[in-house]
């Protein structure tokens, strides 16, 4: 089954997403910032990657930065309310493959 990590540090947007996708017939692991969702990464097969970019510990940005450098392919998507051109770049410089606003 297909499973998807949701790195979200808002607890009621990181459940809303998971609800959607679970009820969509998705499998989904969540995780509160890059660093526990590379910790998930380690133990679990992922297939899709959403994330946030604002977070503590370790943002969006560096989050994809490491697994691009790690040799990981799976498809980030970026889901941020940082919508400037400079944002949209830096996530796209970052690594990862959509970022929505």
């Amino acid at each position: 089954m297909f499973q998807i990590l949701i790195v979200e540090d808002d607890k009621e947007l990181s459940q809303l997403f998971q609800k959607v996708l679970v009820k969509n017939g998705y499998q989904v692991k969540s995780a509160s910032d890059g660093a526990l969702a590379l910790e998930i990464l380690d133990k679990e097969h992922i297939d899709l990657i959403i994330s946030d970019i604002m977070m503590p510990v370790m943002d969006g940005y560096e989050l994809v930065s490491e697994l691009r450098s790690a040799g990981y392919q799976i498809p980030v998507l970026m889901i941020t309310a940082k919508g400037s051109f400079d944002d949209m770049r830096q996530g796209f410089l970052s690594g990862s493959d959509d970022y929505m606003v």
